[in-house]
């Protein structure tokens, strides 16, 4: 029996109709780690909750301590930022500098940002993966904090 890649499985299901196509055999291997990526995204979501900048602000002006992650790029930074960000790009967030840049507690309360929520939604699980359990994606990103008239620098 030939066995071929789950990808090449998926592409035949979606050209042929997945209610007409006959599944191929997947490979075991390719299989468990689907299996497995699948179970840590299931353990993780509740985790990955998307909270609005209006408890973020309320949080941090009742004085619980936020930390606020930009994720944008340095360009995206040149409008502006919410006042006192950590600024370190999605694609420096992964490199030594990037995590040496972050808070030193793991139990920090971050607000993490980007333009709109893509971004962050995308760091969530590398933060978590660092440790960092109350890292959450900020909903609307930097453009909802600024419609709201929230303080940016």
């Amino acid at each position: 029996m030939r066995l071929i890649p789950l990808s090449t499985a998926l592409a035949a299901m979606l050209a042929a109709g997945a209610a007409q196509a006959e599944m191929p055999p997947i490979d075991a291997a390719e299989l468990a780690a689907w299996q497995s990526a699948y179970a840590e995204i299931q353990a993780m979501s509740p985790k990955w909750a998307v909270q609005g900048g209006d408890a973020f602000h309320a949080s941090a002006a009742a004085g619980v301590p936020v930390v606020y992650l930009d994720v944008r790029t340095p360009e995206e930074r040149e409008k502006g930022v919410v006042a006192g960000a950590l600024q370190v790009s999605l694609t420096e967030l992964a490199t030594e500098a990037g995590i040496a840049a972050l808070p030193e507690s793991k139990t920090t309360i971050m607000a993490v940002y980007c333009k709109s929520g893509h971004r962050s939604a995308l760091a969530i699980p590398l933060l978590h993966r660092l440790g960092y359990v109350n890292a959450t994606s900020m909903q609307g990103g930097y453009e909802g904090w600024v419609e709201a008239g929230y303080p940016v620098e």
